[in-house]
Formats: C-alpha cells, sequence, structure tokens
C-alpha cells in the first residue's frame, strides 16, 4: 500500500491445503496486519480439533460455529482472514467476507492439493473413502464458489513468498477502486 493509507484488510479462500495459513500469516507479516485463521479461532474456542468438532458434532453444526468465527474475525478492520475451506460457500458468508475486504481465492489443482495433504491426517472431509475422489468431487462443487472472489492467484509452483508477494501487488493495483 502507499504512505499514509491504511491496509484495508484481505480475505484469503480456496480449498484445504491451497496454502491460505500460510500465505495469510505472510501477507499480514508483510503489512504489519493482525492474522485471523477461521479454523483457529474456531478450535480455540470450542477446545477441539475441527476434526474432533465434525466427528462430535457434524457438519452443520461445525457451518454455525464458522459463523460466529467469522462474526469476530470482521469485527475489526485491516485484517488478513484465511477462511476455511468451505466458509465461502454460504452465500451469507461470501457477503460479509466481499463487503470485509478484498477476495482472493488461492487456486491449486487436485494434484496439488492430494501432494500437500498426502500426510495430513487431520482434515475431517478426508478421514473416509478415497481421497483422490473425494479431493477432486469437492473441488469441482466448490469450484463456482471460489470463482466469485475478487482475485484469483494460482499457486502452482509458486512458494509461500511468491503467492504472498502476488496478493500483495493485486492489493495495489485495486488500491482506491471501488469493487
Amino acid at each position: 500500500m502507499t504512505a499514509g493509507k491504511e491496509f484495508p484488510g484481505v480475505v484469503l479462500v480456496g480449498f484445504m491445503g491451497s496454502g491460505k495459513s500460510s500465505v495469510g500469516r505472510e501477507v499480514a507479516r508483510r503489512f504489519r496486519a493482525e492474522f485471523v485463521d477461521l479454523d483457529e479461532r474456531i478450535e480455540r474456542a470450542a477446545g477441539r480439533s475441527i476434526r474432533e468438532l465434525f466427528a462430535a458434532e457434524g457438519e452443520p453444526a461445525f457451518r454455525e460455529r464458522e459463523k460466529v468465527a467469522l462474526r469476530e474475525a470482521l469485527s475489526m478492520p485491516g485484517r488478513v482472514v484465511a477462511t476455511g475451506g468451505g466458509a465461502f460457500m454460504e452465500e451469507w458468508n461470501r457477503k460479509q467476507l466481499k463487503a470485509y475486504a478484498p477476495v482472493v481465492y488461492l487456486e491449486a489443482s487436485p494434484e496439488a492439493v492430494l501432494e500437500r495433504l498426502s500426510r495430513d491426517s487431520h482434515r475431517p472431509l478426508l478421514c473416509h473413502g478415497d481421497r483422490d475422489r473425494v479431493v477432486r468431487e469437492l473441488l469441482v462443487r466448490r469450484l463456482p464458489g471460489y470463482r466469485e472472489a475478487d482475485h484469483t492467484v494460482s499457486t502452482e509452483g509458486r512458494t509461500v513468498s511468491e503467492v504472498a508477494e502476488r496478493v500483495m501487488e493485486l492489493l495495489r493495483k485495486t488500491e482506491g477502486r471501488k469493487r
């Protein structure tokens, strides 16, 4: 951002394993902004992991917890907010996030997601069945929602630093414009 301008904040959305948390931390560090990871907030408030919440309460109850965390995250301007992979799918959430700050979809192919999550056993939606099939089907279902983001940044073949720089470039280009 230019000198004297306040950072407007940014919201990072995308599929699990797309780099929302890693990129969000880096963008927040570079802009000296607060970073908010919605899933971490939900876990802290519940005292349980996302996986445990899904198992004990189911996805609908988790999504209600997500809305509460979202309201809290958006209560202060100028934050870098990383959502969970499914948060942007709900219309209410999408409207709130888009009204808060520019929304950037971090795009990753199914192959990249599967590679990045190959050793991750904590994702509740990947705990049962064929991970490859689940990732591909979920990504196809979620893609129309992700495409409603203001910007898209491919994470393919890029480091966290490179993706963060691209996000920052987009924010600089759109600074001062009405969305």
